[in-house]
């Protein structure tokens, strides 16, 4: 039985209820998700150093002082790209969470090596924690170990203008508030190297909290006083020090000055709460992104299979913000995609390389699990069949409903065969959906691609072909497409479509449903399946920010087919009604 047939054993209704707004508290719960997630031929694993490497080399330096108070001595593990560098690297400063009062720097390694990997300098940091000493001391540390990865640029072949920094909970707060605050003097702290910038150029946030004196910080200071992390990390609650949490509070100071930052949350994580922040600065003109994964709780990065897909969307954001720094090693991608043990897959930035084993591919037909991209070109990339003039042979890839093929030809090879896909985008494994989100923070339009779509049906697919890119085969009128998206503005929406429809077969009827709202149209004949046409359709109401699933479901059927859909999109037109 395949993964995706486990999936429907599994039963479909059960797992699309576990969509945020359709399920319930218990959908959360760790063995539901892990039921769900095995469903889909995936299993939730803890990220080490070693499977985040996936197989490439870094160097290691551990033990390093970076800080020290008289005879307290702050230290930190050093990850080092292998191979040379045209330039300085980018450095990173990954700061590790534990409520403010536990955790260590080893258990965000694997982070730092994935970064490593990519190209980045990575520095794993220790801070002081709250049993050893109230805030502001684990901001001093973290900004100390910013101004000595400046100071120490070329011991570690850093680019002292481009350093970032990442942080999960209690370090995502301090990472925060590191991107914030470098001008305030009571938060640098006397750990060293006083003449040299605590300024990063990049920040990423994984659910950290930015807002102290509202919120869950906030509740659990007042409701379960003896319970908050946060009054023992500042000695006393909010309402006897209310000036110490705004102090705290990355919030207060967000500015002008602030580099650019990105929010990171799972689903069940309240990944709303960051639409405050975002929403400040943008106001200050101040770029963010925003990152939302499917069946994600807190601490979802330290597991798989978030920790892999959050890795190249930390990753993508930081090669954009500090300069890319990509050592051009293909990364080994096994167990997320394609778990055939006759097929060695590693993955690049843009394609993915297959080599079949021999004897690994029955009938010369290669079936792959879905991608979450549109395909440029397939290639046969094996050096014996390469025409000086034409390149690589190009072969054709056939998307079926629960899975693609590849038809191997029939040359002599050498080696076992080696095949490249070169995709639209970073390769993203169908198995686990991709949450669809808002980007930037002041965009108006929320675009749901085809290659995001989730397929309910039997004959329903998502082709990725470069003249198709698109949700088609749409000949049962009960098969049916939907996104998961986080809208972060509430407000009333347009719906669009870009929509084909062959000669002669418009007329079908469409229902999208979206937040209990359903809005209906008739398909328009464009002249062709491919022949997209962007039409409106309607308007919804999302009254608050969070999770929605957009579904698109025929209502009957005109002729072969009811039509093919390249995206949809939702378009704010303007606040919610008053009540």
């Amino acid at each position: 039985m395949t993964s995706w047939q486990r999936l429907s054993a599994f039963g479909l209704a059960s797992w699309l209820a576990m969509i945020a707004g359709v399920g319930n508290a218990a959908d959360s719960d760790p063995s539901v998700i892990r039921k769900d997630l095995k469903a889909r031929g995936l299993a939730v694993q803890r990220a080490t150093a070693e499977s985040a490497a996936a197989g490439a080399r870094f160097t290691l330096l551990r033990d390093i002082e970076y800080a020290r108070y008289g005879d307290r001595v702050l230290k930190a593990d050093v990850f080092l790209p292998t191979g040379e560098a045209k330039r300085p690297r980018p450095g990173v400063l990954v700061v590790h969470g534990g409520g403010w009062l536990k955790g260590s720097r080893e258990k965000f390694h694997h982070l730092a090596a994935g970064l490593a990997v990519r190209g980045y300098v990575a520095v794993a940091i220790s801070y002081r924690l709250g049993g050893e000493a109230k805030f502001p001391a684990a901001i001093h540390d973290c900004n100390a170990a910013t101004r000595w990865l400046r100071s120490s640029a070329k011991r570690f072949h850093v680019d002292p203008m481009r350093i970032g920094a990442v942080g999960g909970s209690a370090g995502g707060h301090l990472v925060g508030l590191m991107a914030a605050a470098p001008h305030i003097k009571s938060l640098q702290g006397t750990g060293g190297n006083p003449d040299v910038s605590s300024h990063l150029q990049a920040a990423v946030v994984l659910a950290g909290p930015m807002q102290l004196t509202t919120g869950s910080v906030a509740r659990k200071s007042r409701e379960q006083p003896d319970e908050s992390n946060a009054n023992k990390w500042f000695g006393k609650t909010l309402d006897q020090a209310p000036e110490l949490y705004r102090l705290a509070a990355p919030f207060t100071h967000f500015s002008a000055q602030t580099p650019p930052m990105m929010f990171l949350r799972g689903e069940y994580d309240a990944p709303a709460v960051n639409t405050a922040s975002r929403a400040r600065l943008a106001k200050h003109g101040v770029e963010t992104a925003v990152g939302v994964y499917a069946r994600g709780r807190h601490g979802c990065w330290n597991q798989y299979p978030w920790q892999g897909v959050m890795l190249e969307d930390i990753d993508a954001f930081l090669a954009q913000k500090l300069g890319k720094p990509s050592t051009g090693v293909a990364l080994a991608w096994k167990s997320a995609w394609m778990q055939d043990p006759m097929v060695r897959v590693s993955r690049g930035e843009s394609h993915i390389d297959l080599e079949v084993i021999s004897g690994g591919v029955a009938n010369r037909v290669l079936k792959l699990p879905r991608l979450n991209n549109p395909v440029k070109t397939v290639e046969l990339i094996n050096p014996e069949v390469r025409d000086p003039k034409r390149g690589a042979p190009r072969l054709a890839i056939v998307p079926k409903v629960s899975h693609w093929e590849i038809k191997l030809p029939t040359l002599a090879l050498q080696n076992p065969p080696r095949i490249r896909i070169i995709t639209v985008g970073r390769p993203w494994s169908g198995r686990l959906g991709r949450v669809v989100v808002p980007s930037p923070a002041t965009s108006s339009r929320i675009v749901l691609p085809a290659h995001d779509a989730n397929i309910v049906g039997k004959n329903l697919r998502y082709e990725p072909q470069p003249h198709k890119n698109t949700v088609g085969y749409w000949s049962r009128v009960e098969d049916w497409c939907w996104w998961q998206v986080y809208v972060e503005r509430p407000g009333r929406y347009e719906v669009g479509v870009l929509q084909g429809c062959g000669k002669g077969h418009g007329g079908s009827r469409v229902a999208i449903k979206l937040a209990g709202q359903s809005v209906g149209f008739d398909v328009e004949d464009t002249g062709g399946f491919q022949a997209f046409r962007r039409r409106t359709v309607g308007t919804v109401t999302i009254a608050q920010a969070g999770l929605y699933r957009f579904e698109v479901r025929p209502v009957s059927k005109k002729s072969i087919a009811v039509m093919d859909i390249r995206e949809a999109t939702l378009t704010r037109i303007g606040e919610t009604a008053a009540k």
